[in-house]
């Protein structure tokens, strides 16, 4: 990352939810087509009605008000924006050219690093992940122990600064697997020691406040964890393997954080009961993985969703994360899924609604509800199928140009030209 430790002002700025200004003053009529809300069930030719940017009316029955603009939306299906819960967009563009990776910074303790600062608003793969339906992405930085916060960003617009919804959304951590079986890892010890130094850093600042110590030296990494150690903001602790996801959970338990969010592998459906009694949500990456052991059935990673859901277990499906590129295929990780016995309902869930709750936007995003921000897509059939196709999208009630996505330029551009070739 290239400018990732701000001064103290602007973080305070970004400290607390960001949303930004909706795009279009416009009272917008989507009618005709069947709305699926996600949160309750389909509307066949429903209506949509959107003013200011936001969803003001939903139903059957909706009379569009004099002068809105009537979008007929006839034999297709409106769906909310999906929304990524783990992804690298914006700060990875091409995997094989380092200079296009802004992902991690030099060294194991970097709290201060905000994602969204490094967020590229002009990178070539967010118009093909709004070609795919993927409409928002919660952008996670990598690299090194304590590795920064995180941010949720809307995938249009013409800055960072502009397309956060939401920064800080939480800090982030990898928990190191070697901690399992050594009870003295210097990894370990070296995340205690920081989370230490940070406590004390905080006591003394807050006396520093009420008048009773001297202000402490500033140190930008320990006050980046002022507020994960406030309980403001949420854990997201990275654990893959079973046991050291198990080794993970033991960990901040005892440290006292209690507002924990999971990002984990396939092998979690191992701790489903564990993680459903104590209420903590999962983003589930990678459906795509391979069984790592021999004794494992070949759809072990297929079948992980369905069993955090007959547990109760929040969860949120994603990918891996470090494949910016292939973001736009988040909705086939949850078809995958579903195919695998998670109910299609959930399965659509796990890649809208649920992931918006988890990241602390319930209210903003994830399904078609009267005042959440008009951020959805037509299609022209289940948007979990590979072979349904994205007709239009709507952000924040503006709507979008899919022709910006060089693949489905590409698409056309070849159509055409076998069109004129038959034509002859």
């Amino acid at each position: 990352m290239n400018t990732k430790i701000q001064a103290t002002l602007a973080a305070t700025l970004l400290a607390s939810t960001l949303l930004a200004a909706p795009a279009s003053a416009e009272v917008l009529a989507l009618t005709g087509a069947t709305v699926h809300p996600v949160s309750s069930d389909p509307i066949p030719d429903g209506t949509v009605l959107i003013e200011d940017g936001r969803i003001t009316a939903v139903g059957s029955d909706i009379v569009a008000p004099p002068g809105a603009r009537i979008i007929d939306l006839d034999g297709l299906h409106l769906y909310p924006g999906f929304v990524h819960p783990a992804s690298q967009l914006g700060l990875r563009e091409i995997n094989s050219v380092a200079g296009t990776i802004d992902t991690a910074e030099m060294g194991s303790v970097n709290a201060a690093l905000r994602a969204e600062v490094a967020f590229n608003h002009d990178s070539m793969l967010l118009p093909a992940s709004v070609a795919g339906g993927i409409l928002s992405a919660h952008v996670v930085p990598g690299g090194g122990l304590i590795q920064g916060s995180s941010a949720v960003l809307e995938l249009d617009g013409w800055s960072w600064e502009e397309m956060v919804l939401k920064a800080p959304v939480g800090m982030h951590m990898e928990f190191p697997p070697a901690a399992v079986d050594d009870e003295n890892n210097e990894d370990l010890a070296r995340i205690e020691q920081v989370l230490d130094q940070a406590r004390h850093h905080l006591r003394a600042s807050e006396a520093a406040r009420a008048g009773t110590a001297p202000a402490p030296m500033r140190n930008d990494q320990l006050e980046a964890l002022a507020p994960l150690l406030r309980g403001e903001q949420p854990l997201f602790i990275r654990a893959n393997r079973y046991d050291v996801i198990e080794k993970a959970l033991d960990w901040a338990q005892d440290q006292g954080f209690e507002d924990l969010v999971l990002m984990t592998s396939p092998d979690v459906q191992y701790l489903a009961e564990r993680l459903a009694r104590d209420g903590i949500p999962v983003i589930l990456q990678n459906v795509y993985a391979l069984p790592s052991r021999r004794w494992e059935p070949y759809d072990m990673a297929f079948v992980a969703a369905a069993r955090l859901a007959e547990a109760g277990v929040q969860f949120a499906i994603s990918d891996d994360g470090n494949d910016a590129a292939n973001a736009r295929n988040l909705p086939f990780q949850a078809g995958t899924a579903a195919a695998h016995g998670l109910d299609k309902l959930s399965a659509l869930r796990s890649v809208t609604l649920w992931p918006a709750q988890i990241l602390g936007l319930g209210d903003e995003l994830g399904s078609i509800e009267v005042g959440k921000r008009a951020s959805l897509f037509a299609a022209s059939g289940d948007p979990l199928e590979p072979m349904t196709r994205i007709e239009r999208v709507w952000i924040a009630g503006a709507e979008y140009d899919l022709m910006r996505d060089p693949g489905r330029r590409a698409y056309e551009r070849y159509r055409e030209r076998n069109r004129q070739a038959q034509g002859r």
